[in-house]
């Protein structure tokens, strides 16, 4: 083996020395200071235990209808109540009714929720507008299964403001 071709062979350029041949080329790149170089990984920890609970896994129950359907005439009357309760005298203030909105919507579902369609997915949806001589339309549309799906709405009016509450109820199987 020649000398320039052998792996150790370094040659010397002034003060500064060169490997020649090498795996890694250290030419252009980091290197080591007078006391050496590490590189450190904050990726994982050794010390922390990165063990995740594991999930629990129901089997398939392959129902395909559920046990109650969802009755809109029962949920009519939940947001009729909620919506008279929380609305009845109020005039309409933008930021209160975003608060009243949500608070609203939420009691809604809760409420609903109690009736326990089991295997239903709940939404509750509320809007709350200013009465000033204007129409309004509001509308929604959803993929879903007309045999299992279903949805319940109400409205409230007074002098002031105007509310829309619809509740959707999407069977999961």
């Amino acid at each position: 083996m020649s000398k320039l071709h052998h792996p150790d062979h370094v040659k010397a350029q002034g003060s500064h020395l060169q490997q020649r041949s090498s795996l890694f080329d250290i030419s252009g790149g980091h290197r080591a200071g007078p006391r050496g170089s590490s590189i450190t990984s904050f990726a994982w920890e050794p010390h922390e235990d990165h063990r995740r609970e594991k999930k629990t896994v129901y089997e398939n129950t392959f129902r395909m209808d559920p046990p109650v359907k969802f009755k809109s005439e029962m949920v009519n009357r939940i947001i009729k109540e909620v919506l008279e309760k929380n609305l009845d005298g109020k005039t309409y203030e933008p930021i209160n009714c975003s608060c009243l909105t949500k608070a609203v919507g939420q009691e809604i579902k809760n409420k609903v929720k109690e009736l326990d369609f089991k295997r239903y997915k709940i939404v509750s949806f509320v809007t709350i507008g200013e009465k000033k001589d204007q129409d309004v339309r509001i509308g929604s549309r959803c993929v879903w299964d007309t045999d299992r799906d279903n949805f319940s709405s109400g409205t409230y009016e007074n002098a002031h403001l105007f509310a829309v509450a619809v509740v959707f109820a999407v069977y999961y199987e």
